[in-house]
């Protein structure tokens, strides 16, 4: 009976520990290991799959925790790559993301066996949707340097709009704004304001975002242009954006030296633009207190019942004016910390308000 015991548990761990192995292997090597082993497969080398992962991100967890188990998984990755997995923040995860420029979590690395990359994704999904993903991005043909190649053969829109395209799914931002900063003034007008154009020079890290840039001082002396093949109204919203930015980090002090000489061009700038737009007008009134040195009666200008009447974007530039202000006494930050207990209580009497509302009307 025992041995018949012993054999059942035998069987039932066996079985457990296949089930655990039906996933994706991912093994402990280091990935010049990892290519060599890559290289041994003499009929078929195989890729290298590198998750790129940090212990705080909950989408790498997801990947970790619900998909790579997938037998699905397991049966493709298994097959088809040596799988690696590299805290980025740790050990050799630091010089991989350094080689390999990772920022973004969880991006997925797509190797050849001599380390070069072939393409990446970036970002969790179920487990189906993953995999075609990684089977596009293992073919060398769409892979970013692969359409740059095809661009350069022939500099039609669709092969520049296909580029493009290739640089932001797989999140190269420095390069891709680069390419823009090359090729926009070669651009046709169409071709410049297009969707896909746009969408990189108003992205966070774009051109459109730094009033120093030449593509920004283009499209401000022709706006005109602009506004024809984009709409007024989305590159006024985009601008004023940005002057309030700008405004915001003069006022804190936190504005790069070379920024501060368009200081009154951007001013006048930004007037022209206003369009009695409060947080505009606002963030003006606090650069010029700012720029006489007048301290105290900029600290004056932080009374919530005023600045709430701007939008969330207003609020915003207007509070990190203060907050993000380094060089405040203690006297001045304790001015500045008094405002947002005061918004505390504002916002608190507001909630409780709504609350008592809330709860008297579904009674």
């Amino acid at each position: 009976m025992k041995k018949r015991v012993s054999i059942l548990i035998s069987m039932l761990i066996c079985l457990g520990m296949a089930a655990q192995n039906k996933g994706v292997n991912f093994e402990s090597l280091t990935l010049q290991e990892a290519l060599s082993k890559a290289k041994s497969f003499k009929k078929s080398p195989k890729l290298i799959f590198i998750d790129c992962y940090t212990s705080w991100c909950g989408p790498c967890k997801d990947m970790t925790n619900n998909v790579f188990p997938q037998e699905v998984c397991g049966d493709f990755f298994n097959a088809n790559f040596v799988n690696l997995k590299f805290d980025m923040e740790k050990g050799e995860g630091v010089d991989i993301s350094k080689k390999y420029a990772v920022s973004v979590y969880p991006t997925f690395l797509i190797l050849d066996t001599e380390g070069n990359e072939i393409n990446r994704v970036i970002g969790s999904d179920k487990a189906e949707p993953f995999i075609e993903k990684v089977k596009l991005a293992m073919n060398p043909s769409n892979s970013p340097a692969a359409k740059f190649e095809v661009y350069n053969r022939d500099k039609s829109s669709e092969n520049l709009y296909a580029y493009v395209a290739a640089l932001q799914s797989s999140y190269k931002y420095n390069e891709l704004n680069s390419f823009i900063d090359d090729v926009f003034f070669s651009l046709k007008p169409d071709e410049k304001y297009s969707e896909r154009i746009w969408s990189v020079l108003t992205s966070p890290t774009g051109a459109m975002c730094n009033t120093n840039s030449e593509i920004f001082r283009y499209v401000l002396l022709n706006k005109f242009e602009a506004d024809r093949y984009v709409t007024k109204s989305k590159v006024d919203d985009h601008l004023i954006k940005t002057f309030k930015i700008y405004l915001k980090d003069y006022i804190s002090g936190n504005l790069p030296k070379e920024m501060i000489s368009n200081y009154e061009t951007n001013v006048i700038c930004a007037n022209i633009l206003s369009n009695n737009d409060f947080g505009i007008e606002y963030l003006i009134r606090m650069a010029a207190l700012k720029n006489e040195n007048k301290i105290d009666e900029l600290l004056g200008m932080l009374v919530y019942r005023r600045i709430s009447r701007g939008s969330s974007l207003d609020i915003e530039m207007i509070e990190k004016s203060f907050s993000e202000n380094r060089s405040l006494t203690p006297d001045q930050k304790a001015k500045v910390a008094q405002y947002f207990n005061e918004k505390f209580e504002s916002l608190s009497r507001d909630a409780a308000y709504a609350k008592r509302n809330s709860e008297r009307l579904n009674q």
